[in-house]
């Protein structure tokens, strides 16, 4: 939880008619804020009064939509004070994306919409609600986060393996290697008390992993699995927790669920499957993230277990029309079923919107590729930061064959997932202390035509310094002392 949530709400008193009769009131004429209107499944989506799945493609809005969900619950009063509506993401880019979003729609609500990951939630419950824990579960002090490897967790259970019973050792070897956190320790709901004997090879492999870093004496480690699985066990064991963060929490959004593992839907349906409205998000199409153990069909399960209804959203806000049959040929591919799109997008380029290759060999498709963007370069005036070239994953795997290739034309590349450090450049240039290192460099580079890259590095310079945007005299002083260091830097 953010620092802000200090306590969870308390129960109020039913509601009077009169007070029901103006949140119905505000419902019936409450209107998009920020937008000019919804497609008609998502209206049916955002009114629904129980659980929803929401499906969507890319470019449909998922985001907006939950932004507009959250402000037709606060502005109509059917999410209360104190009560808050609590946003779980799976990426921290999202959750950030998602409350800055609100933030804006919805300035007078803003501190009553909590956007986080599923990670930080339940290590928010551990932190905070430790001392709840069963005794034999306990925290003894200072855990340390671990984050152990693929090989870490293929030498456990190997070594397992070998060390355990002949009656149990068949059955051990066939538990996966790369996979034994998500599918094993992650399935495995922690009993009140651990048992003296597991009755199965997946709990024996899992209570032997707990053993080993968590069930022992000196500093205990815990990895994020490790968490979620405790604070499950807090919440299943400690009833007026768990009736406090359904009060505090009477809806819930769940973003990208497509992505969900079993450790964080057992997570979600022991807290919220009771009298919590809970609304989940996603793309079936896009589910990346079946090496981490995410479920096969996590929207399926939700329906059935949460008695949600399904909508699926079709407008594209993001594609022109041919990129948006494009995709729709792709995804029949993957789904005969699937829905088309419909776009939404006003199309103002003349170019080519999207073309689709096929090589038979990797040095083929580099020179190939390397050809196009240099006759391309020559008859636009674009330059060479005006592409991108985008993998689905393994960079390094073919950065050399482009870099070559691209060479042979006078094209020079960077590779934005290399490491600087222990940080992936990527990840380095997002940070807001790069931002600001980097705009004071453009600044002092190039005098004047720069406003967006001033603007930033200014309410950068406000925010380092705790300087108020609406003290004017103080806000005028960083300006300042920001242009004369400009002008000493550009000299």
């Amino acid at each position: 939880m953010t620092d802000s949530e200090d306590s969870v709400a308390g129960p109020d008193a039913d509601p009077s008619a009169e007070v029901l009769n103006k949140v119905a009131a505000g419902a019936a004429v409450w209107q998009p804020v920020g937008i000019d209107d919804l497609e008609p499944a998502a209206w049916d989506a955002l009114l629904g009064d129980g659980c929803g799945a929401v499906t969507a493609g890319p470019g449909a809005g998922k985001t907006e939509f939950l932004a507009q969900r959250a402000a037709y619950l606060l502005q109509t009063g059917l999410c209360p004070p104190p009560r808050r509506i609590l946003a779980i993401s799976f990426k921290r880019d999202a959750a950030a994306n998602l409350g800055r979003r609100v933030r804006t729609r919805l300035p007078e609500h803003a501190g009553r919409f909590v956007s986080m990951t599923f990670d930080a939630f339940t290590k928010s419950l551990v932190d905070r609600f430790r001392s709840t824990l069963p005794l034999k579960w306990a925290l003894h002090g200072t855990y340390n986060l671990a984050f152990p490897t693929s090989a870490e967790q293929r030498d456990f259970i190997n070594n397992l393996s070998e060390t355990a019973d002949p009656g149990i050792q068949a059955n051990l070897f066939t538990l996966p290697r790369d996979k034994f956190l998500s599918e094993v320790v992650g399935v495995y709901d922690l009993p009140p008390s651990p048992p003296a004997a597991a009755t199965s090879a997946t709990d024996f492999a899992a209570l032997a992993w707990w053993k080993q870093l968590y069930l022992r004496d000196g500093t205990q480690n815990v990895d994020f699995v490790m968490l979620n699985r405790l604070a499950e066990l807090l919440v299943r064991t400690t009833p007026h927790i768990q009736r406090a963060l359904r009060l505090t929490y009477p809806f819930v959004f769940v973003d990208e669920f497509q992505d969900t593992t079993y450790a964080q839907y057992s997570f979600l349906r022991s807290v919220f499957g009771d009298g919590t409205t809970v609304t989940v998000v996603g793309d079936r199409k896009q589910r990346i993230m079946g090496w981490a153990g995410a479920l096969g069909d996590a929207f399926a399960d939700f329906v059935a277990d949460f008695t949600a209804s399904p909508h699926a959203l079709t407008w594209n806000f993001r594609s022109s029309e041919p990129l948006v049959k494009l995709q729709h040929e792709i995804a029949r591919r993957l789904d005969p079923a699937v829905t088309g799109a419909v776009s939404k997008t006003v199309i103002d380029i003349t170019d080519e919107p999207a073309r689709i290759w096929s090589f038979t060999t990797e040095d083929r498709e580099a020179h190939v590729i390397a050809d196009w963007i240099a006759a391309d370069a020559a008859t636009s005036g674009r330059t060479s930061s005006d592409y991108a070239l985008v993998a689905r994953q393994k960079v390094a795997g073919f950065e050399e064959r482009f870099r070559t290739a691209l060479g042979s034309h006078g094209i020079r590349v960077r590779n934005d997932d290399s490491m600087v450090g222990k940080i992936r450049l990527q990840d380095l240039l997002k940070d807001d202390i790069s931002r600001l290192l980097l705009g004071i460099l453009r600044l002092a580079a190039a005098a004047g035509g720069q406003p967006a890259v001033w603007l930033d590095a200014c309410a950068m310079m406000m925010r380092i310094r705790g300087v108020n945007a609406a003290d004017e005299l103080a806000s005028r002083a960083v300006t300042d002392d920001l242009a004369v260091f400009v002008r000493h830097l550009r000299d």
